[in-house]
């Protein structure tokens, strides 16, 4: 992990606790805000009911049967009873019939609020379905009901208690809205909210800003190393910097002979190969790495390299081989195996690479059905490898043109293929092919058409330049010593 990786991951984290912080800075006021309203309320509900009782007791003492058909006298008695209520917080008292829930009397704020209305439609806020009407406390056949909760009048939430009383036949409300007091208090925790979060934010940016520094102190004493590191990746590069100036020695020592193949069609072979591979990827286990896939992709573009030890005479001959000249020509398996196992040798290690592209040298010819050569390998016996690249040797051979014959299209090449599967080729490796055929006949088609000539020149400016790679680098290692 780099510097600038690092601050980041610092800054990530702080921001996560910062974040997490500020979430229960949150919950914390929320819960508390809850809690006072609730307290709030409770104390509100406990002064109604108190109200309640003293009003009752008054009203019992004037002995009023009925409310609902009591005379004009009684009606004052009982509103001179209510006027005398002092009620806080715009609270009123009312008295109602309970078989219409019109307001028989009530304080002065009760008739300013209402304005004479009725009560039966009024209910509780804290309950559910019809019971929940204001007037469902008149039950008539239970004594003295009551009932508290929340109640809305004219759009404003009030603390009520309702109260039916069997001696006057009426009942009896209490209400009062929320206090200010109650009000202030939740102005007061929303500000304190405010400020404990911009306490917070101060907080964590200052956190911040003192790791960032330790961060940049411990910094300085990982470049050491970092540096150490650096050297074993240049240790690693010039391994692999010797294994390529290694397999180009040999390829430009056999580099007398060749054939009439251009550097297109091995970055051909090598498309094919990894489209195969990929797609094979997550059915096989052998191909579950990412470097087995990039090897193989490399590798195949030495599956021929053996056909430079074969003579011109057969290997660019435009007709037809006799069977002698067939099994001279299958002889560049073997050679081309060989002299990579010899480039292994002189590594004098085991290397993934090398190991892929032996493997494509030697048996890239043989048949899933045991008739191919040279060892006539059959089925799971022949590396994975090898199988993968006949089927992309195969197609641009047959997409490709030759001084013995004219190209194939797509659809010939594919009927081709499709019969060869299960008997010539891995029936999965043909079965990839066909779903990425699209992608095979595209790359099929970008390849240029070049002379015989053309070819011949082109292969040997390829062998000049791999032999003035190898000077070069013999010179740089000379330097070096020196």
């Amino acid at each position: 992990m780099n510097a600038k990786s690092g601050w980041l991951t610092l800054i990530l984290i702080t921001a996560v606790q910062l974040a997490l912080l500020l979430i229960a800075v949150v919950l914390m006021f929320s819960w508390f805000g809850n809690r006072t309203q609730e307290t709030l309320a409770a104390d509100a509900y406990t002064n109604i009911r108190l109200i309640s009782r003293q009003i009752l007791a008054e009203v019992n003492d004037l002995s009023i049967a009925d409310v609902g058909s009591a005379n004009e006298e009684q009606i004052e008695q009982l509103q001179s009873v209510l006027v005398a209520v002092q009620m806080p917080n715009y609270g009123f008292v009312c008295i109602v019939d309970p078989e219409t829930g019109t307001s028989i009397c009530g304080s002065p704020k009760f008739a300013e609020l209402t304005q004479a209305g009725t009560f039966a439609k009024v209910k509780f806020d804290d309950s559910h379905g019809d019971d929940a009407s204001l007037l469902s406390v008149a039950d008539s056949s239970k004594h003295n009901l009551s009932r508290s909760g929340e109640i809305i009048i004219n759009e404003r939430r009030h603390y009520a208690t309702a109260c039916f009383h069997s001696e006057f036949n009426g009942i009896l409300v209490v209400a009062q809205r929320p206090s200010m007091a109650a009000m202030k208090v939740g102005d007061k925790i929303k500000t304190a909210q405010q400020v404990f979060f911009a306490a917070t934010l101060l907080l964590g940016f200052v956190g911040l800003a003192a790791s960032l520094m330790t961060v940049n102190r411990i910094t300085a004493n990982v470049e050491t190393e970092h540096a150490n590191f650096e050297k074993e990746i240049v240790a690693s590069g010039l391994q692999i910097s010797r294994t390529q100036n290694a397999v180009i020695f040999g390829l430009a020592k056999l580099a007398e002979s060749r054939d009439n193949d251009t550097g297109e069609h091995l970055d051909r072979i090598r498309s094919y190969v990894l489209l195969l591979a990929k797609d094979l990827r997550e059915r096989l286990p052998e191909l579950q790495t990412h470097d087995f896939v990039h090897n193989l992709a490399l590798a195949s573009s030495l599956h021929d390299v053996g056909k430079v030890g074969i003579p011109d005479s057969i290997l660019l001959k435009p007709g037809r081989l006799t069977k002698a000249e067939r099994d001279v020509m299958e002889l560049h398996t073997l050679i081309g195996g060989e002299c990579l196992e010899a480039i292994q040798v002189r590594l004098g290690e085991d290397n993934p690479f090398m190991q892929l592209a032996i493997q494509v040298a030697f048996y890239h010819h043989e048949r899933w059905d045991g008739q191919g050569y040279p060892h006539g390998l059959a089925g799971d016996r022949i590396p994975l490898a090898a199988r993968i690249v006949a089927v992309a040797d195969v197609y641009d051979a047959l997409t490709s043109k030759r001084p013995y014959k004219k190209p194939l299209s797509h659809a010939e090449s594919k009927g081709i293929i499709l019969a060869g599967s299960g008997s010539q080729f891995d029936p999965e490796v043909v079965a990839a092919f066909l779903r990425h055929e699209d992608e095979f006949e595209a790359i099929s088609r970008g390849q240029s058409t070049l002379s015989d000539d053309d070819v011949r020149s082109e292969f040997h400016m390829l062998c000049e330049r791999a032999q003035a790679i190898v000077v070069e680098d013999a010179q740089l290692v000379s330097a070096d010593a020196v």
